[in-house]
C-alpha cells in the first residue's frame, strides 16, 4: 500500500459532502479520491473546494438503507448501507460499509482501539467510469472503492454516485410554462371540446407523476390504466413526455374502445416487490421509482406554497443522512479538540490545508492528529517531509504541548520537513527549484568535492544534509554516498563521479583523479572498478586492474559528445543548434568529417533515447522584449507594489511626464510673497510643504529619466522617492539615499571586507513586521533584495514552529561551542528609518498614494491662475480634477454645491455587477431625512477619470474585503452623469434620470430583501444556511441528547427540524431569483441612456489587488493606445496580457479584483497617453572605484521622526 496517501473516515466524509462530479473535469482532480495538493505557505491561499461545487444536503432513502443502530458495534458479519440523495443537486449517494472478515483481517477499527481508533481509507479503484460516453462521466453511475489501511481491519467501503434520474431537460419538459402552453394548445387540437379549458400549472406534472408512481408502488385495482385522452393527463403530459414516462417504467398500448375506435392508453410501471437493501448490487426498477419520487418531492417543494394549492402531493420528510453515515463509518463519537463539539461544516468553512494533508479534519483531538500522521507515514513514506511539516506546524498552531513533544521526538529520530530539504539543497549551493533537473551524480559530486577541504565535524554535517536529500529524493545512491559505504554498482559509479551511460574508457581517468587527490584512496578506487567490471562483465576493466592499461575501443557516447564539443550530455540539445555546431566543426576541420558525422549519429541516438525525438520534446522559453520598445519594470523595495503601480500609471500620462522631466522652469518660487496666496487642497502651502513637493518632483524626474534611458528591463526606485510618496508632512530636510549607504562587512586596515552578510534580523527585513514573522527564514531578504509585497495572512500562524536563523540548520542541532563573530552592520540606522516608511506603506493603498502625489505635484509647481476658494489651477487640476455638483431637493426647492474631485468612489455591494451600475448608485437619487433627495452630477468632467472601488467593508464590526467582480466596458459614456451633453439639455437629461431613479428605487427594495436573506450574525452563513444548521442541531439534539428537552418541549419540537429544512429550501431559490431580478433591473436602468453617447471615455488602466482585507499584492494593467495592446506591470515584470485574462472573473479564494479604474476622454487618448517612452543609453559607462564616503550615514529615525502619516485604512 506504500506510495498512496489515505484519508481518515471523517476526512473522507467531509470531502464527500462537497464532491461534485459535474465539475470534476474542470477542477482537474477528483476531490473524493485524490490527495489534496501540498500546501505552500508562501503561495496565495486557494480554496480546497471549488465555489461552484454543491455543498450536499444528504437525506436518507429509508427503503433502500440498512442503517446502524445508535451505540451498535459491528461484528464479523456486519454490512451497513446508507442510501441517500442530495436535496440540492438531486444526485444519489449509496454508501456501503462492509465489516465482514477477510482472511486474517478480522478486527475492525473502533473507538476503543488505541492503535486504530478510526478507519483510514485508501482509494482502490473505480467502477462505471466511461470517459468516452456522451456527456463524459457525469451521466453514468460511478462506484468508488476504498479499503481501510489498518492491517487487522477488514472494512471495505464503496460509494456509488448516481446522477439525477430526472435530467434538467426532463424537469424543463415537465414544468416550463412555455412548453406547458404549447402542450395545452396541442391537447385542444387533438381532443377538441373534450380538452381542458385551463392550462396545466408547472407543479401539476411533477404532482401527477408522483401520484402515479406512488400508485405503482402500492398497486390497487382500477388505477393501473391511464387513457391518453384523459383531460388532465393530455394537457399535462401530452405526447412530448413519452420518453420520461418510458424511462421510469410506463408502458403504452393501443386498445379498442367500446365504440370500436382505437384508444391510446398508458399503464403504470410494475416494479418488483420490496426486497432487502443488500439483495442486489445494482438498483432495481423499484429503486428507480423510489429515487424519482424523492426527486419529485424536492422539485414540488421548491414551488411556493400558494402555487401548490390543490396538489395531491403529500410531502415526504426524509431524515438527514449525515449522522447515519458517521455511525456506519465508525466516526460519530471520536475525541474532539477542546471547544469543538461537531465536525466543521463542509458547507461554509474549510480547515487549514495541513489537516487535509494528514487526511484529518480540524476538530480532531491531538491523539487523533498523531494517529492520522502515523497512518499517512505508513502508506506514503515518499511524502514524509510534508506530513512531518503538517504535524509540526499544526502542533505549534494549536499550542499543543503533547504534539510538540511528539514532534521533538520525531525530529530527534531523523524526521524532517520540506524547509529542511530546501536548506539541505542550499547547503550544497543548489537552488531547490532546479533540483528536479539535477541528477544524483551531480549532487554527490558537489558533496565529494568539499570533503577534501573541510574538517571532520563539518564533513559529518555535510553527510547529514546529503542524507536528507537522499531520503527526500528516494535515492539509494545518494543515501549510500552519505553513509560512505560501497557495495553496489550505483555506489561505485557515484564514487568515481560517473553515470551508467559513460563507457569504460573514462574509468582510468577518473581513477587517476581520485588517487591523485589522495593516494590513500587507491584501495577504494580498485574496489569501485572491480564492482563496475563485474556488473558490466568488462574484460577490459579486469585487464586494467591486473596490468594497469586497456586496449583501445570503438567510439563511445562520451567521446562522441566530446568531439562535438558538448560538455554536458545530460541536457537536451536543440536540433537546429546541434546542426549549426556540427556545420561549424566541419568547416574548421574538413579532414575530420567522417569522425564528426559518426559522433553526430551517436549523439542523436543518445538524445532520442533520453528525451524522445525532437518533435516530442520542447524546451520552455520566455519572451524577451526589446528594451527599445518595451516599458521598464520597477523593482519592489518593500511593501511598495502599489506605489510601483501608481508610478507606472503616472509615467504613461504624457503631459504630466513632460512637466516632471522639464520641471525646473515651472517650479514654484519659494519667496514668502509667492507662497502667500498659494492654496492646494484648500490649505495654504507653507515653505516646508513646497520644498517637500519640489524634492519629490526632482526624485520623480530622476526615476522617469531612468525609465526612459535604462538599458535593462527593470530599475529600482530610490527609497527617497518612496518615503516622500508615502508620507505627508513638513520639515523633511533630507532623505537617506540608499545607494550611498555602505554595504558589506566594513573595513579592516582600510581595506573592504568581502563575504556574505550575517543573517538579517526582523528589523532588517524589507517586508512588513507580519511578513517577516511569517516568511520562512531562507526567504527573508535584506534591504538590498527585491521582495514582492505580500502581506496576506494565513488561517493560523504555523510558520514560527522553529525560530531558525538564516544560514543555520532548521532541525535540532547541538549547540555550537562558541558563537561565530558577527561584523558590524553600518546601514542599520538607515534601515530603521525606512522601516517606519514601510510600516506606513502597509497601511495605504494606491488611491491614497495617488492623492498624496497630486498634492505634492501641485505644491511643487507654480499655478496658472486661481479657482474658487483660492485653489490653485495647474496641470494636475486640468487633467484629473472634475467639477462635481451635489444637488439637494427639499419640497421642490433645489440647492447646489460644487466641489473639485480627483476621483469617484463606487461600491459593488457584495455582488457581481457592471461599472455603470455601480456609478448609477453613486450619482443616483438618495433619500435623506426630512424628505430630502440628494444626487450628484458632473458640472465639468476631467479628461482623465479615476474611479476607485470601495473594497474594504465591515460586517459585524469586522473588516473584510468585498471580492465581487466589477465588469468593465472598454468605452464608458459619461453622458448620464453630466449636467448637460452635446445633444441633450439639462431638462431632457433630468427626465431620463427620473425614469432611471424609479427603477433604482425598485432595485434598492430588492437589494434590501437580498441582504435580509444573505446577511446574518453568523459569518459566511446566509439565512437558509442558518436554518439548515439549526435543523441539523435540533435533529442531533433530539437523537443524541434526549434529556435536553422536557416532555412538553419534545412534543412541540416534533417535526421542527423538517420544517426548518423545508423553509431553508424555500428561501434558497428566492435568493437566486432576487439576483436575476436585480440583474434585469440593472440592464433596464442601463438601457435608459443607451442612446446617450456624446461623451465617450476609453479604458486606460486598471489597478488590481489580490489578497484579503489585511494584505496582499498590487499590480496594474495599462492599455497602450499607440500599439493597441494591454500590458501587465507587476513590479519588475512588464509583459503583454490578453483581454480575456484582464476582464474575466477569477474563481478562487481571494481573487484579484479591481481597486482603481482609469478612463481617458476618447478625443485626447493619443495626446494625453503614451505607454512606451524609451531611449536606452548606448554608450558604455566607465567603471571607476567608488570614493570613500566622507560623511556619516543619515539616521532616518531622526530625519523621519515627525513625519505625519497619511490617514487611511489598512492596505487591502
Amino acid at each position: 500500500m506504500a506510495g498512496k496517501p489515505g484519508k481518515t473516515a471523517p476526512r473522507l466524509l467531509q470531502d464527500l459532502l462537497s464532491y461534485d462530479p459535474r465539475f470534476e473535469e474542470r477542477a482537474k482532480r477528483n476531490l473524493l479520491t485524490s490527495a489534496p495538493p501540498h500546501h505552500d505557505p508562501d503561495a496565495p491561499p486557494t480554496a480546497a473546494v471549488p465555489l461552484r461545487n454543491c455543498r450536499h444536503n444528504f437525506l436518507n432513502k429509508e427503503e433502500q438503507s440498512l442503517l446502524p443502530r445508535p451505540g451498535e458495534e459491528p461484528d464479523h458479519a456486519t454490512v451497513y448501507k446508507v442510501a441517500s440523495y442530495c436535496s440540492r443537486c438531486r444526485y444519489h449517494f449509496d454508501v456501503v460499509v462492509d465489516h465482514r472478515d477477510n482472511g486474517e483481517r478480522n478486527d475492525p477499527c473502533r473507538r476503543n482501539n488505541r492503535e486504530f481508533p478510526l478507519h483510514h481509507f485508501l482509494f482502490q479503484g473505480e467502477d462505471g467510469r466511461d470517459e468516452h460516453a456522451l456527456g463524459g462521466f457525469q451521466t453514468k453511475p460511478r462506484t468508488f472503492r476504498f479499503s481501510c489501511s489498518a492491517s487487522p481491519c477488514p472494512t471495505d467501503l464503496s460509494i456509488r454516485i448516481t446522477p439525477p434520474r430526472l435530467s434538467e431537460q426532463d424537469v424543463r419538459t415537465l414544468t416550463d410554462r412555455a412548453v406547458l402552453r404549447r402542450r395545452w394548445e396541442a391537447a385542444k387540437l387533438r381532443a377538441g371540446d373534450r380538452a381542458d379549458t385551463i392550462m396545466a400549472r408547472p407543479v401539476d406534472a411533477p404532482d401527477f407523476l408522483n401520484t402515479y408512481l406512488q400508485d405503482s408502488l402500492n398497486p390497487q385495482k382500477g388505477k393501473a390504466r391511464i387513457p391518453l385522452l384523459n383531460r388532465k393527463f393530455l394537457k399535462t403530459f401530452g405526447k412530448d413526455c413519452d420518453s420520461i414516462l418510458e424511462k421510469v417504467g410506463f408502458t403504452s398500448a393501443v386498445e379498442t374502445d367500446d365504440d370500436g375506435s382505437p384508444a391510446h392508453v398508458w399503464y403504470l410501471p410494475k416494479p418488483p416487490p420490496a426486497g432487502h437493501p443488500l439483495d442486489s448490487t445494482e438498483p432495481t426498477q423499484r429503486n428507480l421509482i423510489e429515487d424519482v419520487r424523492y426527486e419529485l418531492n424536492t422539485i414540488i417543494l421548491d414551488y411556493p406554497e400558494q402555487e401548490r394549492l390543490g396538489a395531491r402531493h403529500v410531502p415526504m420528510n426524509p431524515q438527514f443522512a449525515r449522522h447515519p453515515m458517521e455511525r456506519a463509518l465508525g466516526c460519530d463519537e471520536y475525541p474532539r479538540v477542546k471547544g469543538r463539539t461537531a465536525t466543521r461544516s463542509a458547507n461554509h468553512e474549510e480547515d487549514h490545508p495541513y489537516y487535509a494533508g494528514l487526511g484529518a479534519v480540524g476538530d480532531f483531538a491531538d491523539e487523533l492528529l498523531s494517529f492520522a500522521y502515523r497512518r499517512q507515514m505508513a502508506v506514503d513514506e515518499a511524502n514524509a517531509p510534508y506530513y512531518f511539516e503538517c504535524l509540526q506546524d499544526l502542533a505549534v498552531g494549536r499550542g499543543s504541548e503533547s504534539l510538540q513533544g511528539e514532534v521533538a521526538v520525531l525530529a530527534s529520530q531523523g524526521c524532517f520537513k520540506r524547509s529542511e530539504v530546501t536548506f539541505a539543497y542550499r547547503y550544497f549551493d543548489i537552488e531547490p527549484a532546479h533540483a528536479h533537473a539535477i541528477n544524483d551524480d551531480h549532487i554527490i559530486g558537489v558533496f565529494r568535492s568539499r570533503l577534501a577541504d573541510i574538517s571532520q565535524a563539518t564533513a559529518q554535517e555535510s553527510r547529514r544534509q546529503l542524507q536528507i536529500i537522499g531520503l527526500a529524493r528516494g535515492s539509494d545512491t545518494i543515501k549510500q554516498a552519505a553513509s560512505d559505504s560501497m557495495e553496489t554498482y550505483e555506489q561505485a559509479l557515484s564514487y568515481l563521479g560517473m553515470d551508467k551511460g559513460q563507457d569504460d574508457e573514462f574509468i582510468p581517468t577518473m581513477a587517476l583523479m581520485k588517487t591523485s587527490e589522495n593516494p590513500a584512496n587507491k584501495d577504494t578506487v580498485n574496489r569501485a572498478i572491480q564492482i563496475i567490471a563485474e556488473e558490466r562483465n568488462s574484460q577490459r576493466l579486469r585487464d586494467y586492474l591486473e596490468h594497469g592499461s586497456m586496449a583501445p575501443a570503438a567510439m563511445d557516447i562520451g567521446e562522441a559528445y566530446a568531439i562535438l564539443q558538448v560538455n554536458d550530455r545530460t541536457v537536451y540539445l536543440e536540433p537546429d543548434i546541434l546542426a549549426s555546431q556540427v556545420q561549424s566543426l566541419i568547416e574548421s576541420n574538413p579532414d575530420s568529417i567522417p569522425r564528426i558525422q559518426e559522433a553526430l549519429t551517436i549523439v542523436r541516438q543518445d538524445q532520442e533515447s533520453r528525451f524522445g525525438k525532437s518533435s516530442d520534446y520542447q524546451m520552455s522559453s520566455t519572451v524577451d522584449y526589446p528594451v527599445e520598445t518595451w516599458p521598464v519594470g520597477c523593482c519592489n523595495i518593500g511593501n511598495t507594489c502599489y506605489l510601483n503601480s501608481v508610478l507606472q500609471f503616472l509615467f504613461t500620462i504624457k503631459p504630466l511626464r513632460e512637466m516632471v522631466l522639464n520641471c525646473e522652469g515651472n517650479l514654484q518660487k519659494l519667496t514668502p510673497e509667492a507662497l502667500e496666496t498659494k492654496r492646494v487642497g484648500r490649505m495654504a502651502v507653507s515653505l516646508a510643504r513646497a520644498e517637500t513637493g519640489q524634492q519629490f518632483v526632482r526624485e520623480l524626474r530622476k526615476l522617469f529619466d531612468r525609465m526612459i534611458r535604462a538599458r535593462t528591463h527593470n530599475i529600482r526606485p530610490e527609497r527617497t522617492l518612496a518615503a516622500l510618496a508615502l508620507t505627508r508632512g513638513e520639515g523633511v530636510d533630507s532623505v537617506v539615499e540608499p545607494d550611498t549607504v555602505q554595504l558589506g562587512l566594513g573595513e579592516i586596515g582600510g581595506l573592504p571586507v568581502s563575504g556574505p552578510l550575517p543573517p538579517p534580523t526582523k528589523a532588517d527585513s524589507a517586508m512588513g513586521d507580519d511578513d517577516a514573522a511569517k516568511a520562512p527564514e531562507h526567504d527573508k531578504k535584506g534591504d538590498n533584495d527585491d521582495a514582492k509585497s505580500d502581506t496576506s495572512t494565513t488561517a493560523m500562524d504555523l510558520t514560527d514552529s522553529l525560530n531558525v536563523p538564516a544560514g543555520a540548520t532548521p532541525s535540532v542541532p547541538e549547540p555550537p561551542s562558541r558563537p561565530p563573530p558577527i561584523p558590524p552592520r553600518p546601514q542599520a540606522s538607515a534601515d530603521q528609518g525606512f522601516k517606519k516608511v514601510e510600516e506606513v506603506a502597509r497601511q495605504q493603498d494606491a488611491a491614497e498614494i495617488l492623492n498624496n502625489v497630486f498634492d505634492l505635484l501641485s505644491c511643487a509647481f507654480e499655478g496658472e491662475s486661481t479657482l474658487r476658494d483660492g485653489e490653485q489651477l495647474d496641470l494636475i487640476k486640468k487633467l484629473f480634477f472634475s467639477d462635481v455638483t451635489t444637488v439637494r431637493v427639499t419640497n421642490g426647492k433645489r440647492a447646489s454645491k460644487s466641489d473639485l474631485q480627483d476621483n469617484v468612489h463606487v461600491s459593488t455591494k457584495d455582488r457581481d455587477r457592471t461599472l455603470c451600475a455601480a456609478l448609477d448608485d453613486e450619482f443616483g437619487s438618495t433619500e435623506l431625512e426630512g424628505d430630502m433627495i440628494k444626487f450628484e452630477l458632473f458640472e465639468e468632467a476631467a479628461p482623465i477619470q479615476i474611479i476607485n472601488v470601495r473594497r474594504l467593508q465591515y460586517e459585524n464590526g469586522r473588516p473584510r474585503k468585498d471580492e465581487s467582480h466589477l465588469a468593465l466596458d472598454k468605452v464608458l459614456y459619461l453622458d448620464r452623469y453630466l449636467k448637460k451633453t452635446k445633444t441633450l439639455s439639462e431638462e431632457q437629461l433630468q427626465a431620463l434620470r427620473d425614469d432611471q431613479w424609479r427603477l433604482q428605487s425598485e432595485l434598492r427594495r430588492l437589494d434590501e430583501r437580498r441582504r435580509t436573506l444573505k446577511e446574518t450574525d453568523f459569518e459566511k452563513l446566509d439565512l437558509p444556511s442558518v436554518l439548515e444548521e439549526t435543523a441539523a442541531w435540533v435533529e442531533t439534539a433530539q437523537t443524541e441528547m434526549p434529556n435536553l428537552f422536557s416532555d412538553s418541549i419534545k412534543t412541540e419540537s416534533n417535526g421542527l427540524a423538517s420544517q426548518l429544512g423545508q423553509r431553508a429550501e424555500e428561501l434558497r431559490p428566492e435568493i437566486s431569483e432576487l439576483h436575476g431580478h436585480m440583474d434585469k433591473l440593472e440592464h433596464e436602468i442601463d438601457a435608459v441612456f443607451e442612446n446617450c453617447k456624446d461623451h465617450p471615455y476609453r479604458l486606460h488602466a486598471i489597478f488590481i489587488h489580490a489578497g484579503s482585507h489585511s494584505g496582499g499584492h498590487y499590480w496594474i494593467y495599462i492599455y497602450d493606445f499607440q500599439n493597441n495592446i494591454w500590458r501587465s506591470y507587476n513590479d519588475e515584470t512588464v509583459k503583454e496580457e490578453t483581454e480575456e485574462t484582464i476582464f474575466r472573473k477569477v474563481q478562487r479564494v481571494h481573487p484579484p479584483t479591481s481597486t482603481g479604474i482609469v478612463y481617458v476622454r476618447a478625443d485626447v487618448v493619443d495626446e494625453y497617453t503614451q505607454a512606451v517612452c524609451r531611449n536606452p543609453e548606448t554608450k558604455d559607462v566607465e567603471m571607476k572605484d567608488a570614493e570613500a564616503a566622507s560623511g556619516q550615514v543619515i539616521n532616518m529615525d531622526t530625519e523621519f521622526g515627525n513625519i505625519e502619516v497619511l490617514d487611511g485604512v489598512p492596505k487591502e
